[in-house]
């Protein structure tokens, strides 16, 4: 799809990808192929600051299996030869998410509850790349507080199997993968607000209870989408929470980082300094963390960035094909602005990474 080539305008500051490899980690971002394909100021800028590449839609279910039997995986292998060209590693994301499942998948777990279903969609996609890509997010987003005392969703993977979904699925994932890390990926554990606080605890026993029944479980990805809005940001709490995960024997990952901002309406150097200000806040004590062993934004450039788009209902980011690159006013919480310039934020996550030591 695309010759293996290093960017031909590299950035002349130092890269992220090689601040971190510094440190003895991983940057990258989630991509699409059909935009690196489309956009060369935003494949240079990839190639220059990531080591690692996150597929933002290609490997979902509903993006691979539509209807049932009727496998596409153009946009997948694509993003895999890209990676494999440009010398880049991949991350997989994911194998069981709630908001991803095929209509039709859903629809028949609902009527009949076959782990098959399950096992087929497992099968497939980790036989075809489980000999390049080494670690997976296998259960995306299971918690949410306001439905169960448990604190697990109700999906229709928790209906049509109970609270043991989760353990068959890192077994399932395992079967395929034997020699992957096998990841749970989370939201919403970023702040010192009560909602938060409950999903902290709430993680931290299910992990407790995944590793008592001997699930393969073998990192946390932490979504880290941090929000403005939210209020308190305790450096304390955050360096409790990965001492807590890191405990557990796991490896840790910030898997989806960005920043939704609070007033739009601010004068953008106000905006992208606060944005900044958070984003190294957040690092800084993530990254003091010797299990955190990658840090990948959800996206690299605000050109693309599911806030730039601001839908009040997500589904319509998921619906949307591709978006037109947001105006004046969107959220501007990415490395890069909308015209691939670097915005303060790729400083700070810089800053961050050059004031660890050279290899953890």
């Amino acid at each position: 799809m695309l010759a293996s080539a290093e960017p031909s305008s590299a950035p002349e500051r130092p890269s992220l990808r090689q601040a971190a490899a510094r440190t003895g980690r991983r940057f990258g971002a989630a991509v699409r192929i059909e935009q690196i394909v489309a956009e060369p100021d935003l494949r240079d800028a990839v190639l220059a600051d990531c080591d690692a590449l996150t597929p933002e839609i290609a490997m979902k279910w509903d993006a691979i299996e539509p209807e049932p039997g009727r496998r596409d995986f153009s946009r997948a292998d694509g993003l895999v030869r890209f990676a494999q060209d440009n010398g880049r590693a991949l991350h997989g994301h994911t194998l069981l998410w709630h908001r991803s499942v095929p209509a039709w998948a859903e629809a028949a777990l609902r009527e009949t509850p076959d782990w098959g279903l399950i096992s087929a969609h497992f099968e497939s996609v980790l036989a075809r790349y489980g000999a390049d890509i080494t670690t997976w997010d296998v259960v995306n987003e299971p918690i949410d507080t306001g439905q169960r005392m448990d604190g697990l969703r109700t999906s229709v993977f928790l209906a049509a199997f109970g609270e043991d979904y989760i353990e068959r699925a890192f077994v399932e994932a395992r079967a395929h993968a034997p020699q992957a890390v096998l990841f749970l990926n989370e939201y919403g554990l970023d702040y010192d607000i009560p909602v938060e606080t409950d999903r902290r605890y709430l993680l931290l026993k299910l992990i407790e209870k995944l590793k008592v029944r001997g699930a393969p479980l073998g990192g946390i990805g932490l979504q880290a989408h941090l929000d403005l809005r939210k209020g308190p940001f305790s450096e304390p709490v955050l360096a409790r929470f990965l001492g807590e995960i890191r405990g557990f024997g796991l490896d840790i990952h910030i898997t989806e980082l960005d920043v939704r901002e609070r007033d739009l309406t601010a004068p953008p150097a106000l905006r992208d300094r606060l944005v900044a200000e958070i984003a190294k806040r957040y690092l800084d004590v993530a990254l003091d963390c010797p299990s955190v062993s990658a840090v990948s934004t959800w996206g690299l450039s605000t050109r693309h960035s599911w806030l730039a788009i601001e839908p009040e209902d997500l589904d319509f980011y998921w619906r949307l094909v591709g978006n037109q690159g947001p105006g004046p006013g969107f959220n501007r919480g990415l490395p890069y602005d909308s015209d691939m310039r670097p915005a303060p934020m790729r400083e700070a996550i810089l800053a961050a990474f050059e004031r660890r030591p050279l290899s953890l």
